[in-house]
């Protein structure tokens, strides 16, 4: 098996992983705002969230190569083939650090776009309703929203940078030896 076959693999689990998760978690948590407050700009918005994602799983799916050469996924390894006689740390600790990368972004795209739109949303209120229809703003959505935020962050800097980590946990470990 080469890297870049691993990889393939990896990415379309990804993006299965995705499609259940968009279907369990985020599609019922944002149907659950639209049924409190019903309205077109909702039902466009869920639609719209489902539609991205959508086509994102597809994306994966279809075209994993795009995806290994944008994040450069194939460099830092010493050879083509993956053998598992050959496995050492080194590229166990890499392999580890994308797949976590990974699992981050994809866990915490749903939450952080659907505290945008939440955000978005509540701010963009005027004067003329009569109450607040979305009681969103709150100090522990603001810092759920961060929080979605800096774990996409830090899961993209996972993925680009995993080599550099890798080297790094490496010298680390060598040092307390």
């Amino acid at each position: 098996m080469t890297k870049m076959d691993f990889f393939r693999i990896m990415i379309k689990i990804f993006g299965l992983y995705m499609v259940i998760s968009t279907v369990f978690s985020a599609i019922p948590g944002n149907i659950s705002w639209i049924i409190m407050d019903i309205d077109l700009v909702g039902i466009f918005w869920i639609l719209a969230v489902v539609i991205i994602l959508f086509l994102l799983f597809l994306f994966l799916i279809y075209k994993p190569d795009k995806i290994i050469g944008w994040l450069k996924l194939d460099r830092g390894f010493d050879s083509d083939d993956i053998k598992i006689e050959n496995f050492n740390s080194d590229n166990i600790v890499k392999i580890a650090v994308i797949i976590i990368g990974g699992f981050l972004l994809i866990q915490n795209i749903p939450s952080f776009l659907s505290h945008s739109y939440f955000g978005i949303k509540a701010s963009v209120q005027t004067e003329f309703n009569t109450g607040r229809l979305i009681d969103y703003g709150d100090l522990t959505d603001k810092f759920s929203w961060l929080i979605s935020f800096i774990n996409l962050l830090i899961g993209y800097l996972l993925l680009t940078n995993y080599t550099n980590i890798g080297k790094f946990l490496k010298r680390k470990n060598e040092k307390n030896d």
